[in-house]
């Protein structure tokens, strides 16, 4: 997009150029085109590559490629994985240096595990609302790792103990942070 966006510009801004101006920069835009083209291919690869290595590190970390050189930043799981990708992304042809600064985070979580979450904390709001006859609309419910932790205010302390037991009684939960405020 952004290549495209400055083919538009420069083109534009051509129009008051003058037809040697303008040859010229056709020349230069088409002489980088076949390097962007390589640059996307060598991204390609590398992505590739990272999925097949780790793929919760992929989502984490950022490629960058502007004629063969090849910037990484981000968070990986592991020493072993930030080796491993450097070693990937030096292995693909055309390129020609990598420059890592990716971050180890053991705890980097995996976007299966965020959906999980959410799945969790969405039951746990679906079973108040069948168990307890309880709207969770304006109760903050969130899930991490099977931790649910609920939130905001409710009117009466018998409120409070049903919802926080109907939480507790969902399958997946394993256990309940009660930040719950009681009004009265």
């Amino acid at each position: 997009m952004k290549t495209i966006t400055a083919l538009v510009l420069s083109l534009t801004a051509l129009a008051g150029c003058s037809q040697r101006q303008i040859d010229n920069a056709q020349n230069a835009i088409a002489s980088d085109a076949p390097k962007l083209a390589d640059d996307g291919v060598v991204y390609a690869q590398i992505e590739a590559k990272f999925v097949q290595i780790d793929p919760t590190s992929a989502l984490h970390v950022a490629v960058a490629v502007h004629n063969g050189a090849v910037r990484l930043s981000g968070r990986v799981k592991s020493d072993v994985t930030e080796k491993r990708y450097t070693q990937a992304a030096s292995a693909v042809s055309g390129v020609t240096h990598v420059n890592a600064t990716m971050t180890v985070d053991p705890k980097l979580r995996s976007a299966s595990a965020d959906v999980d979450d959410f799945a969790l904390a969405t039951a746990v709001r679906a079973h108040l609302t069948a168990q307890a006859g309880v709207n969770g609309i304006g109760l903050g419910i969130a899930s991490k790792g099977g931790v649910v932790t609920l939130s905001g205010s409710v009117k009466t302390a018998a409120l409070h103990q049903t919802i926080v037991s109907a939480a507790r009684t969902t399958a997946g939960v394993k256990s309940v942070v009660d930040r719950l405020q009681t009004s009265s």
